[in-house]
């Protein structure tokens, strides 16, 4: 591949740098990917906890649907890549926040039909944002995404709780956690929420998904009460990094978005 090609490339994926406040008055950084026709359907991209808007699959998509004529906007979530504020205030609730306010901004292009689309974490703030934001999104799709909170939780013990509290964070992974995420995801409730989402809504996960086990994805699926579409794909794992993965799982949401959501691709 030649250098002006590549640099071609370079810009394709970069897309419009774009700043707008959230909701909870940061400013959130992300990357706007425009087709050619001036109203088009849109994918909002919500990556996972310790992900990305550069992230492998959201760059996926991009390569995927911006030639098919699909509007894209993916950001960095309030804690992580180029967005305000630290990543030890990180709520479950907070990255709802979020998600809704890249939504407001998107509003303001006047888009035509939307879809949310969630990773991990991501999803499972997709899905709660979907029972907020109702018939403003055509649908919502997540992959490998959580169902219950108590899943970040598993393995800290009572005790290991009022330490947390005590001392009002807690390490997680290379950096830590106020405590302040403890008593949200503890009160954060998903599943007693979904039976209101009454659109179409497509859940993938792979069996083999050490992370996020794939029971969370059968308990969405039965909780939501709109049109739903569950894919389970065999032997992969939570990243989708298993060969021809990512393809089959684009595959899958292409398929989805223009037999189920009604989108109309070129």
């Amino acid at each position: 591949m030649g250098r002006q090609n590549i640099r071609n490339r370079q810009q394709f994926l970069r897309g419009e740098r774009v700043e707008f406040a959230g909701r909870r008055g940061n400013i959130l950084v992300g990357d706007v990917h425009r087709p050619s026709s001036e109203r088009c359907p849109w994918l909002l991209l919500c990556h996972g906890m310790e992900s990305t808007r550069g992230g492998t699959k959201q760059l996926a998509m991009v390569k995927r649907f911006q030639p098919l004529g699909v509007g894209i906007l993916r950001f960095d979530f309030s804690y992580v890549g180029d967005s305000e504020g630290n990543f030890e205030d990180l709520t479950l609730s907070g990255e709802v926040e979020d998600a809704l306010g890249a939504m407001d901004f998107l509003l303001g292009f006047e888009p035509g039909p939307c879809v949310m689309v969630g990773s991990s974490l991501g999803g499972m703030v997709a899905l709660k944002a979907a029972t907020i934001l109702g018939g403003q999104l055509s649908g919502v799709a997540t992959l490998a995404a959580v169902a219950e909170s108590s899943l970040f939780l598993r393995g800290v013990s009572e005790a290991d709780r009022e330490q947390w509290r005590s001392s009002g964070s807690r390490p997680w992974g290379d950096a830590s956690l106020r405590s302040s995420f403890l008593d949200d995801a503890e009160g954060f409730e998903l599943l007693t929420h979904l039976p209101s989402l009454q659109l179409p809504t497509l859940i993938m996960h792979g069996d083999a998904d050490t992370v996020v086990p794939v029971a969370q994805a059968h308990s969405l699926a039965a909780a939501a009460a709109g049109p739903v579409r569950e894919v389970i794909f065999p032997g992969v794992g939570h990243r989708f990094e298993e060969p021809g993965a990512l393809e089959e799982l684009l595959d899958t949401l292409q398929d989805w978005l223009t037999g189920s959501v009604g989108f109309e691709l070129a």
